[in-house]
């Protein structure tokens, strides 16, 4: 079909395609001489350098599902959820923690996440509070009921494992995507998933990783894999994500991570439950001073 150039112009539109039952990606369309012509995101990314081509791809993976360690899909407001945690030692033997989170999104201040401890016996009541910051580092707040004592984490501690699991709390920040450079590597198959390949740098001075080679879905723009790489440049841990399910018709939730350490031997399983979304939660709900008094 051709339509008057000089009618209507150059102009815009998008077309959405199902990607698969809830996830969908868009065609820009204009004319060009009379003729509508439409690229996907993959046509108009194809020719462009490594680096632009990688921070086009993860911009699109979190516009649609906001950080994976992080808060997750935006649009949410507040959110609560719950995760077990299993760490597994290198000879075999297992502990597990039981840990409840609670999320606020766009707060003047940054979004934020409460995390609380029930299980085991010796951590219930002990918390953590997480207030994101797009430029500079997060800050993160941890509560010892013991002693009633409110601390800081320092940013030069980021990459202290949180809790005894192979997760640090670098991984559990908010990881927002101005932290990071980004390079696209290939693509590539994962189980039979068309993916692509990214690398991210942490810009931080304090990270304790060289890169993170991400392997996003090509159809959902989930996220599937990363691998994470020491300061030397060696491969330290991967974590897999699985199990995504839609909540309320548009947020993405993986049900499953593992965590390995090829390092260590050692490795942590998170596996989530009961999300619900806007719950009613309120920047109270994250001051310092309920911190301590969380329940």
């Amino acid at each position: 079909m051709r339509i008057g150039a000089s009618l209507f112009g150059i102009f815009l539109l998008s077309i959405n395609l199902a990607a698969s039952a809830a996830e969908s990606y868009q065609r820009k369309c204009e004319v060009v001489d009379g003729v509508v012509i439409c690229k996907s995101l993959a046509d108009e990314l194809a020719n462009l350098p490594a680096e632009e081509k990688g921070t086009r791809l993860y911009q699109e993976a979190d516009k649609r599902h906001g950080p994976l360690m992080g808060y997750g899909s935006p649009g949410y407001g507040d959110s609560q959820s719950k995760f077990i945690a299993v760490i597994k030692e290198a000879d075999g033997t297992q502990n597990t923690r039981e840990i409840r989170l609670k999320y606020l999104e766009n707060a003047p201040d940054g979004n934020k996440r409460l995390m609380i401890f029930d299980k085991p016996k010796d951590l219930k009541r002990h918390a953590m509070l997480t207030v994101s910051h797009k430029d500079g580092a997060d800050e993160q707040w941890v509560y010892d009921p013991e002693n009633n004592q409110v601390k800081r984490i320092l940013s030069n501690n980021a990459f202290t494992p949180f809790s005894g699991t192979e997760i640090t709390f670098e991984d559990i920040s908010s990881q927002d995507i101005t932290k990071y450079d980004y390079q696209y590597e290939r693509d590539a198959q994962l189980d039979g998933t068309p993916c692509y390949v990214i690398n991210r740098f942490p810009k931080g001075k304090y990270s304790g990783y060289m890169r993170l080679e991400t392997w996003i879905d090509k159809a959902t723009y989930l996220v599937k894999k990363i691998d994470y790489y020491d300061r030397r440049g060696k491969l330290l841990k991967t974590l897999v994500m699985g199990n995504y399910q839609l909540f309320n018709d548009k947020y993405w939730r993986a049900g499953d991570m593992l965590m390995e350490n090829h390092q260590s031997g050692r490795s942590t399983q998170l596996v989530w439950s009961e999300y619900r979304f806007n719950t009613g939660l309120t920047e109270a709900d994250f001051s310092l001073s309920r911190l301590k008094n969380v329940n």
